[in-house]
């Protein structure tokens, strides 16, 4: 048997025992509230043949030897133990030697007729010996109780017992089947077998788990593939500029000054290329790695004024792509300020305004718009493009999608500007929406939390 299969049985069988032991404790509590519930009873009737064994030796107290005939007669038939004693605790009569202890004379002397009073722990009981209507004596009787045999209620448990032991196998092993499926597929998982899933298609808890399972490896897959996507991404664009520098200083190497100076250009863009590649990516990994115990990247937070980290944004762009219009609206009634860390804020917010410009006509103006709004900075990033198809609204966030995936020089990028651009905001304590419509554009909005006057 495979060590697979082995782990399979043991795991049944824990579940079959621990649902018999459930069974057998539920059985003995019953019976245990059973025999509770029907020991009243059994003291009734006992007490009621006390009285009458007594009043039946009353009958016969005029004529000793008949007395005595009576209660051997009450030993043999009944099981019944009788000592009489008179008022003043001598022995009347007997049925077994040695006699019943009498009560003292002061108990004796307080009990009533035809009420019977149990003395424990000795299993006794002590009746008024009345003769005549004239108390004459009390006696004391012993013996066991009449029971109802158990038998028949033993074996109707135990035959309850073995049905229920045969009809829990079915339950253990539809529990222990799909869960020890869950540990195979996860240790192939684990193993590198990407491709693995439970497939179990259960309508319960154990179905959800499964689901949840494969739900899990999906994401996984996707993650590593997105990583794979990176790699080939940043390769291409590290390939593609350092080529260029590659044929410039081939040229320089073979004196050729004047056409070195003319790729000179292209050189410094090819550079800067570069520069905005690893920054994404540090910045990736930084907001990845340094986490604060609370949840948040370490940021360094400074006051900072909201309209002028706008109005440095446009700036940025217009230096960058001054052949694109920038329709820039700061509408602020009093200055608005800002605890963030500026350095990511201000990528957070060139990188949604450099994919306006890339996924717009180079004719169409980007408009970026701040103002507060219920206590919030909000700066708005529109522009007039082709907007973003359905299918690819579901991957916005996703690192390295890239909803152009032609890789030209005018869209460049490996796919981490809106991931960066969420990831900075959120932990600033704000949000990041994108709305497009197909034909007319997209707008990206970033609310941030903000403060009124002057700064502190």
């Amino acid at each position: 048997m495979s060590r697979i299969g082995r782990a399979l049985r043991r795991f049944l069988v824990r579940v079959y025992l621990h649902g018999l032991l459930l069974i057998l404790l539920a059985g003995a509590s019953v019976f245990l509230v059973l025999e509770l519930m029907a020991r009243p009873a059994m003291d009734q009737r006992l007490y009621g043949m006390v009285t009458w064994v007594v009043d039946q030796a009353a009958l016969s107290a005029g004529d000793p030897a008949r007395l005595e005939r009576e209660i051997a007669a009450v030993r043999d038939r009944l099981d019944i133990q009788l000592s009489l004693y008179d008022t003043r605790g001598a022995l009347i009569a007997t049925n077994v030697h040695p006699p019943l202890p009498p009560l003292p004379a002061e108990e004796a002397a307080r009990l009533e007729p035809g009420v019977t009073l149990p003395i424990e722990p000795l299993h006794r009981h002590a009746v008024a010996f009345v003769v005549g209507g004239r108390r004459v004596g009390h006696a004391i009787t012993g013996g066991a109780a009449p029971a109802p045999s158990l038998t028949p209620a033993v074996v109707a448990f135990l035959a309850v017992l073995l049905v229920f032991a045969v009809g829990s196998i079915p339950l253990a092993r539809s529990v222990a089947r799909p869960i020890e499926r869950l540990r195979a597929v996860a240790q192939a998982f684990g193993a590198g077998r990407l491709e693995e899933r439970s497939a179990i298609a259960r309508q319960d808890e154990i179905g959800d788990l499964a689901r949840s399972f494969d739900e899990m490896a999906d994401r996984l897959v996707v993650l590593r593939r997105a990583e794979k996507e990176l790699l080939a991404n940043v390769s291409h664009e590290l390939r593609t500029p350092l080529s260029r520098i590659r044929v410039v200083l081939d040229l320089a190497s073979e004196g050729d000054p004047e056409r070195v100076r003319g790729y000179l250009g292209e050189i410094a863009e090819d550079l800067g290329e570069l520069e905005r590649l690893v920054g994404d990516v540090l910045t990736a990994a930084r907001l990845d790695l340094a986490i604060a115990p609370g949840g948040l990247p370490r940021l360094e937070r400074a006051p900072m004024d909201f309209g002028a980290l706008v109005e440095g944004a446009a700036t940025r762009f217009r230096a960058r792509s001054p052949e694109r219009q920038l329709a820039l609206v700061v509408d602020l009634d009093r200055p608005a300020w800002l605890t963030a860390d500026r350095s990511l804020l201000r990528r957070a917010i060139d990188n949604l305004l450099d994919n306006a410009q890339k996924y717009s006509d180079p004719d169409a103006p980007v408009r970026l718009y701040a103002r507060v709004e219920g206590g919030a900075a909000v700066i708005e990033v529109e522009d007039r493009g082709a907007g973003i198809p359905e299918e690819d609204r579901p991957n916005l966030f996703r690192p390295f999608f890239r909803g152009d995936r032609s890789r030209t020089r005018a869209t460049g990028g490996v796919g981490l500007g809106l991931v960066l651009a969420r990831r900075i905001v959120e932990a600033h304590g704000g949000r990041l929406e994108i709305e497009s419509r197909v034909g007319e554009g997209t707008t990206a909005r970033i609310a941030l939390p903000a403060e009124a006057g002057e700064a502190a």
